[in-house]
């Protein structure tokens, strides 16, 4: 889904539910179905092949992977997530795979070699940060030089206990910490010059993939999402789905409010599934399921 935020409008047409000293309401956001139009998504693809050159990517890969139960066999430590293995490579091996084919593909249409540039998110869980980079060394860079890839390691964030809201202790007396998630990247990405790096590659914006899904991604969406934002100079873009009762996951809400001046502002946020209560988020029917 492409979106952009709307910009402020008088309108006060629909009715709206007061949130301490402003009206606050929330709609379901509108956007782009690549599968009810087949033929645009496969121009908006093109688009995304074409305008390679132009995009960087970053892959926020630094998370624990408790749930995974990932395992050294030889050593018996836990292992981050961006170990998990997949058709026989890791998870990173198997991105760095994917960006390489869409490059060749850019390359057999338009007889131009591109090497995009890589920021990838880790973090010193699991020692996270070291296990990538021993892949990128192992691997030589994937042959696309060092110069190539800017690592930025995520700060961890306290742990509190879901029980008793209390903090948990190692048993050196520090606070456990995890992975902040992929919500600390746009600041930390900002503050450590990743932006900055991408441009000076050239780069007019960048794919971030969601890795929690090791088969997303094989097919058109990515390059057609890219390739919309290129060539309508998106700001921002995301990819979404229907919701699914049960399902523990936030979900993207269009928000409208009133500001200080009286004025209704519209823009696209997330709210999540530990917040749904709080905001009236009301769970998904067979006959109302988004």
């Amino acid at each position: 889904m492409a979106l952009e935020l709307l910009s402020v409008s008088k309108s006060k047409d629909s009715k709206h539910r007061h949130s301490k000293d402003k009206f606050v309401d929330f709609h379901v956001p509108t956007g782009l179905n690549l599968l009810e139009d087949t033929e645009y998504a496969s121009q908006a693809a093109m688009w995304g092949i074409e305008g390679l050159p132009e995009l960087g990517e970053i892959y926020p890969i630094g998370g624990a992977g408790d749930r995974l139960g990932l395992v050294d066999s030889d050593t018996g430590d836990s292992l981050p997530a961006a170990l998990l293995p997949y058709c026989g490579r890791s998870l990173l091996e198997g991105l760095m795979r994917d960006l390489q084919a869409r490059e060749f593909l850019h390359f057999k249409i338009f007889g131009k070699q591109c090497i995009t540039p890589v920021a990838v998110m880790t973090s010193s869980v699991k020692n996270n940060h070291e296990h990538i980079v021993a892949i990128c060394e192992r691997l030589e860079w994937f042959g696309r030089g060092r110069e190539n890839f800017r690592l930025f390691e995520q700060p961890l964030v306290p742990v509190v206990n879901a029980e008793d809201g209390k903090w948990l202790i190692s048993e050196s007396l520090l606070p456990v910490g995890k992975p902040g998630g992929h919500g600390a990247i746009w600041k930390l990405a900002c503050d450590r010059g990743v932006f900055e790096w991408l441009y000076c590659h050239g780069r007019k914006g960048a794919t971030v993939r969601q890795v929690s899904n090791v088969v997303a991604a094989t097919d058109l969406t990515l390059m057609a999402l890219a390739g919309i934002g290129l060539r309508h100079n998106k700001k921002l873009g995301f990819a979404s789905c229907e919701r699914r009762p049960g399902a523990t996951e936030g979900v993207n809400v269009l928000i409208e409010k009133q500001n200080f001046d009286g004025l209704w502002e519209y823009g696209i946020t997330c709210i999540e599934y530990t917040e749904f209560e709080k905001y009236g988020i009301s769970e998904p029917t067979a006959t109302n399921d988004r």
